[in-house]
């Protein structure tokens, strides 16, 4: 760099410090990290940019300061002259993937046929602000439902520099820059400010900034604005807006990620016939590669073209109707089918190849229905030796929980059609699955005896801890040798009300996984393995699980310690259009999620739904999975760390480690007790940089350690797509 130029900068630096009365230096308070921090390229010091002249303008708010500053310093702000285009059809959200005219020119001559074969122009925009929720129903009165807009935004820059963006959308959003499409998910909700989170690579000259928003029902809106002043400017005025408005995220932490998220794992949504109501209860893929769906309302869909990359090519044809709310199916050959009805596991067989159920028989019907409306039952798994096992609901309200025989019970039906009773002290166990080595799972949801959402390994005998099933061990195999009722009132950990370890636990199996209640989901869904061998990306022979109330995939790393099963859970994917009720990985790897709100409400807005989620090549950043040592834990993550993230020498710590526990009672779930801090010792890195071990003194079983990696960075100075991982310790590493 010029030497005058430096010493302009330098000059410039002092004379804004002068103007504002702080000569003796800028003194800040320290501000939680925001997204944009993660981009190395924006925390770099501005180096070859021109000289800007220009000082910090204080406004009323965080969002009019930012752009107020930037426009004091000649830089583009989002502000001036918006136009906007539509509507655009967006039927059962086609028009999410459809790319309309305006995504390819901006042609302000230019008209086009829209919704309902009108023709429209580009108009300009007239009361649009940024850092204001524009309500977009306001331009089009006529069309709140099913549409799409666009948005349309040209400025100059003096300079070529990084900004970043804040976004918020109901529903859908699309961002373009420059021609490239940097985000696209396709949302259900309400808008507010940083939902989302895109960096424009602003070029010297003219740029064009295009928005598409698409429209379910209800209210219609977006939101955009600078969401943080960039690095060309001097580092005294970027930190002078943090101390005078510190950054406060105002969306949930899961879909401000959602953005990042897609680089790595992309949405396409499947459109649905209009006479095709898909609340998913069950999904498989027969061998000629078509899917089959089951759902709530009792029909079984056979899916074409299932992954097609346009959507548009996907056609849906009823295989089969009349079932009594199909929760689940096991796909046998291309003509037969096993089902799990509320009442009975059924066997459905096309006999004549007409691609149409024919055949319904009746394989097992031994467990009980009362009529309770709880009374679900899931599955089936199937074992190599042909057996299937079921998961049966506990009932709710009125009464005994277990009013017929077995629910609350895993129970097994053998190949001749026999009822075999597994294992009991299940509650709502939406989900059940063999993992790649044939160990049995299931997932079990908050309630009465469940302290929070958690994933059991099932076997033979053994009590998950609700008490209902008890009722029947006296018809079980195991009379005698599991009890009729359970002392309950014990934490976790061992430890009494005193704070006194006693070693006294739980009369359970403890679970494999806990999910911290809201912060991993709300209700857990169906737990699946990545057999793709990589084509799903890093994290082959690991499990997803869904969540139907936040419309999340979950991810979880489990070990064996002492021959009990444990291990971390991990955010994977947010931002879905409905509930995660089911999950099938597809032969070319990507997976599918089977949605319903079931009439309980979930994020996204979606009734009901059928996504796929795929892999773009690009590896995220994450910790990989968590191994137990002796002395702590090693955390192993899918690229090289920067060795300067794990200094000792940091203004806050790269890992914090927290804990806590349950209590075990009949009362509806249980809040996290006895949170404390953890003591960390040295962090020590690998040769290979990619393994980090965690020393924690007093790691104590019974309890969840929530290990937060705020400061972690990887070689390109990148942070971690998800920084937290919680890890459940049931046994202690010899």
């Amino acid at each position: 760099m010029n030497p005058l130029l430096i010493r302009r900068r330098v000059v410039w630096t002092m004379v804004l410090l002068l103007m504002a009365g702080i000569a003796g230096g800028w003194r800040v308070s320290e501000v939680p990290a925001a997204p944009w921090e993660a981009s190395a390229a924006m925390q770099a010091p501005a180096s070859d940019s021109p000289l800007l002249k220009g000082q910090y303008v204080k406004k009323g708010n965080r969002a009019d300061t930012i752009r107020a500053t930037l426009a004091a310093f000649g830089l583009p702000n989002l502000e001036g002259e918006w136009y906007h285009i539509g509507p655009f059809d967006n039927t059962d959200n086609a028009g999410f993937d459809t790319p309309y005219p305006p995504e390819k020119k901006f042609d302000p001559t230019a008209s086009y046929l829209g919704k309902g074969n009108q023709k429209v122009t580009w108009q300009k925009l007239e009361g649009f602000t940024p850092g204001r929720i524009f309500d977009l129903i306001r331009l089009y009165p006529r069309y709140r439902t099913n549409t799409v807009a666009y948005l349309y935004h040209r400025f100059e820059s003096p300079l070529a520099f990084r900004l970043a963006v804040s976004l918020g959308s109901d529903d859908t959003l699309s961002v373009f820059f420059n021609g490239k499409r940097l985000l696209h998910e396709p949302y259900h909700r309400a808008a507010a400010a940083d939902q989302d989170f895109v960096e424009l690579d602003i070029q010297r000259g003219s740029n064009e900034l295009l928005l598409k928003i698409g429209q379910a029902g209800g209210d219609w809106a977006v939101y955009i604005n600078p969401a943080q002043l960039p690095t060309v400017l001097p580092a005294g005025v970027r930190q002078q807006l943090d101390k005078d408005f510190p950054f406060q995220r105002t969306a949930t932490p899961a879909i401000a990620r959602g953005g990042r998220e897609a680089e790595h794992y992309r949405l396409l949504t499947i459109p649905l016939p209009s006479d095709c109501v898909l609340e998913v209860g069950g999904l498989g893929f027969r061998p000629d590669s078509q899917l089959l769906a089951c759902t709530r309302r009792g029909e079984i869909w056979r899916i074409e073209n299932a992954l097609a990359e346009d959507p548009q090519q996907v056609r849906f044809h009823r295989f089969a109707s009349g079932l009594h709310e199909a929760l689940g199916l096991w796909v046998e050959s291309n003509q037969v089918v096993y089902v799990v009805q509320r009442p009975e596991l059924t066997r459905i067989r096309d006999v004549n190849g007409d691609g149409l159920a024919d055949e319904y028989v009746t394989v097992c019907d031994q467990w009980g229905v009362s009529g309770d409306y709880h009374e679900f039952a899931f599955g089936p798994a199937r074992d190599k030796q042909g057996n299937f096992y079921i998961t049966l609901n506990v009932g709710f309200g009125g009464g005994h929980q277990a009013k017929v025989p077995w629910r609350g019970w895993c129970v097994k039906v053998t190949p001749q059609g026999r009822l075999e009773p597994v294992a009991c002290g299940l509650r709502s166990p939406n989900g059940i699955n063999f993992s790649p080595d044939g160990e049995l799972f299931y997932c079990d949801n908050q309630g009465e005896w469940v302290a929070t959402n958690k994933m059991h390994h099932i076997r033979p005998g053994r009590f998950f801890g609700h008490q209902a099933s008890l009722r029947w061990v006296k018809d079980s195999p195991f009379a005698g040798l599991l009890p009729d009722k359970a002392a309950s009132g014990m934490r976790y950990d061992g430890v009494d009300g005193s704070g006194r370890f006693t070693g006294r636990y739980p009369p359970h199996d403890p679970p494999a996984i806990w999910f911290p209640y809201g912060r991993m989901g709300q209700s857990v869904s169906e737990p699946v393995w990545d057999t793709t061998g990589g084509k799903f990306g890093p994290f082959a022979g690991q499990c997803f699980v869904g969540d139907q109330t936040r419309a999340t995939v979950m991810r979880v790393a489990l070990e064996q310690v002492n021959g009990v099963y444990q291990g971390a859970c991990f955010p994977f994917r947010s931002g879905l259009q409905c509930g995660v009720n089911r999950l099938c990985f597809a032969p070319d790897g990507s997976l599918m999620i089977g949605q319903t709100n079931r009439g309980w409400g979930s994020l996204g807005g979606k009734p009901y739904g059928l996504q796929r989620l795929i892999y773009t090549g690009k590896e995220p950043f994450e910790v990989h999975h968590i191994t137990l040592t002796p002395q702590g834990f090693d955390l192993v993550f899918t690229q090289p760390l920067d060795p300067a993230s794990i200094a000792p020498a940091q203004p806050r710590p790269p890992i914090t480690v927290s804990s806590f526990t349950y209590i075990y009672h009949s009362n509806y779930g249980c809040p996290e007790i006895d949170t404390r801090a953890e003591k960390v010792g040295a962090l020590v890195l690998s040769p290979d940089r990619r393994t980090l071990t965690v020393p924690v003194e007093g790691l104590r079983k019974g309890r969840v350690y929530e290990i937060r990696l705020e400061g972690i960075r990887n070689a390109q100075g990148e942070a971690l797509l998800h920084p937290e991982a919680y890890y459940t310790l049931n046994e202690l590493r010899r």
